[in-house]
């Protein structure tokens, strides 16, 4: 069993979202074993000491840690989309392995619903990071503007391919050999397309347009789609 604790130490304790998982759904007691991973690298395996449904301590045995990548990561900047398929979006894109998700309001994005707030979306990133087993949470930032996101990553990750969704585009399987160290950044769009202006600063920014599919993608299935594409590439 995985849990997340946001700090890992010889006495480590669970939160109430992972305590109260671990109390009422799986009935956890004293000695049960489990391990623990804080999102940025550190793992650890222990055993339950003391049983609460608000903050469960666990004597942690055994601690590693692993370094966050500088090159050679996944980074996705997305339209913004309703209801529940962002949060698919998150889940899924987290399970793959991609390192930065900018949720990003282009001139075609939909009016931004109530439910944009990120602490969501770092829940459930880390709901998949425990059933994928990944050690690093995403950085999940926005919603922003398209220009003010596209410079912030160009600056964050100045080595990185820059990318966009483009059926008229070459298909990303004939894109040249790349560095297997080389960020890339993602850019896909809303489903009304991207506009003008918005070409325009994604060539400005030497942005090449590929395709994965002749088929139109909904924003949710091209992201996972493209990072799938990626992740696979780098196997």
């Amino acid at each position: 069993m995985r849990f997340y604790c946001e700090s890992i130490d010889t006495e480590s304790f669970l939160d109430p979202a992972e305590s109260g998982h671990l109390c009422r759904v799986l009935r956890a007691k004293k000695g049960t074993p489990l391990e623990l991973f804080d999102g940025r690298g550190s793992f650890a395996e222990g055993i339950v000491e003391r049983v609460d449904k608000k903050r469960t301590t666990v004597r942690v045995q055994k601690i590693v840690c692993t370094p966050a990548a500088t090159s050679g990561r996944i980074i996705l900047a997305v339209s913004f989309a309703k209801g529940q398929r962002f949060d698919w979006l998150v889940e899924k894109c987290t399970e793959l392995g991609v390192d930065h998700i900018a949720a990003v309001q282009f001139e075609r994005t939909v009016k931004l619903g109530k439910n944009t707030a990120l602490q969501r979306y770092r829940k459930i990133s880390i709901a998949a990071a425990k059933q994928s087993k990944r050690l690093f949470l995403p950085e999940i930032t926005g919603p922003e503007k398209f220009p003010a996101t596209l410079d912030s990553l160009i600056g964050q990750y100045h080595q990185g391919l820059l990318l966009y969704g483009d059926l008229k585009g070459a298909s990303f399987f004939d894109l040249p050999a790349v560095k297997d160290k080389q960020d890339y950044i993602i850019v896909i769009g809303p489903e009304g397309g991207l506009s003008e202006n918005e070409l325009a600063l994604l060539a400005g920014g030497g942005a090449c347009g590929v395709t994965i599919n002749r088929n139109i993608l909904r924003i949710e299935t091209a992201a996972a789609a493209f990072c799938a594409a990626v992740a696979a590439s780098r196997l």
